[in-house]
């Protein structure tokens, strides 16, 4: 589609290459690593973002509905792809036809299988230990043990579950390591099965990096080679503020650019409601990019961005379409219309290298870095940038 508007998110698969190899780092051997791309990649770009990270050798993606792994296959993506939500008997077919790999977490999950399955299934068994969302409770390892034993349709591949604080994974006394216990104790029934687990999330990869800094080997997260998912950690975040050990870069930068600057008078107000009122005479940059698009109406009078290399406020209430920047200070001079079409960045890197964080706008909003990028809507178009040695047969060192 023709763009008309000057409204963007760039997104760096260099830099998706590269948070994948310090992703690669802590892994430091052969483990299962299932990166994410659910939510459209978590705002990045589904299918752009898997066929990046196959480039780069990744051959196992994991999404939540069969309709983004649908998505998926028929845009070329070769990789396994295990779907983590749960599915009837025509989920099952569908999921099926195009080869997928279910993640079972029902009973009635199990037997759709069964009805539809013509050949062997390879199956991911997820266990509930107290995220209390999804997934088999322990006292139902015995006797999904002994099915998968005598099941001639079902191959039992993996075993999972999902930490519920994984920030606090570091910690022996903390909520991941009582979840852990128990996993560890649902495993026991099938120790029969040749099967991998996994469990660790951005929060538990970073943990265990943090564990290997510190060399504790006896460590619950150094005691088996726990298979990993990494979701925000992919996308260059850390899951929260004590982590550094992985070298993340951001991968998406959302920007626009100036549509107008207006003189605004003292007195004057800005915007819907006229919560923001001039006090100096002020210059309002007009950037057009508002909460369609995926910015918080909360980060009004609140939020900022790079404008010019510098950091101004949001004024005013954010519309659907628009929103305000103070520029009074940055723009001195009576020439106004020279400062249109000046890039504006909400988060990421301008022209200069400089820098804001998603984590500030999410900040600002209340919530949390993972619902600030998966925010930014599908009007939004996505610049791909980097990656071009892969095109030529080469491989990151």
């Amino acid at each position: 589609m023709e763009m008309f508007r000057s409204t963007f998110a760039d997104i760096s698969l260099d830099a998706l290459a590269s948070n994948w190899l310090e992703i690669k780092k802590v892994a430091d051997d052969d483990r299962f690593i299932c990166p994410m791309v659910k939510a459209n990649a978590y705002g990045h770009g589904d299918v752009q973002t898997a066929l990046a990270l196959e480039k780069v050798g990744v051959d196992t993606l994991g999404v939540c509905l069969i309709e983004e792994g649908l998505l998926l296959r028929s845009s070329g993506v070769k990789s396994e792809i295990l779907v983590f939500r749960g599915f009837d008997k025509r989920g099952a077919e569908k999921i099926l036809e195009y080869q997928m790999t279910p993640v079972v977490s029902t009973w009635e999950q199990v037997q759709a299988l069964e009805a539809v399955a013509d050949e062997t299934v390879k199956v991911h068994l997820k266990f509930n230990t107290g995220m209390n969302r999804i997934g088999f409770n322990a006292d139902q390892a015995e006797k999904l043990s002994a099915y998968f034993k005598k099941s001639k349709k079902l191959k039992l591949k993996a075993l999972l579950t999902h930490f519920a604080q994984s920030e606090d994974a570091v910690s022996t006394e903390g909520f991941s390591a009582q979840q852990t216990k128990l996993f560890l104790e649902i495993m026991t029934a099938f120790s029969s099965h040749d099967l991998y687990f996994h469990l660790l999330n951005s929060g538990g990869i970073a943990s265990l990096a943090e564990i290997k800094k510190q060399k504790l080997a006896n460590h619950f997260l150094s005691i088996k080679k726990w298979g990993f998912r990494p979701g925000l950690s992919l996308y260059g975040y850390q899951p929260a503020p004590q982590f550094n050990d992985m070298k993340l870069k951001p991968v998406m930068t959302l920007k626009s650019v100036v549509n107008n600057i207006r003189t605004v008078q003292p007195g004057e107000t800005v915007s819907y409601g006229c919560t923001w009122r001039a006090t100096v005479p002020s210059k309002i940059a007009v950037v057009p990019i508002g909460y369609a698009d995926g910015l918080h109406r909360l980060i009004s009078n609140k939020g900022q961005a790079l404008f010019a290399g510098k950091l101004a406020p949001i004024v005013g209430r954010i519309c659907m379409d628009f929103l305000m920047l103070d520029v009074t200070g940055i723009v001195t001079d009576d020439d106004l219309a020279k400062w249109n079409d000046e890039e504006v960045i909400f988060f990421g890197f301008d022209l200069k290298n400089n820098f804001i964080s998603a984590e500030i706008q999410a900040e600002k909003s209340n919530t949390i870095v993972w619902e600030t990028l998966t925010s930014v809507g599908e009007r939004v178009p996505r610049h791909y940038k980097g990656l071009a040695q892969y095109d030529r047969g080469l491989k990151i060192s």
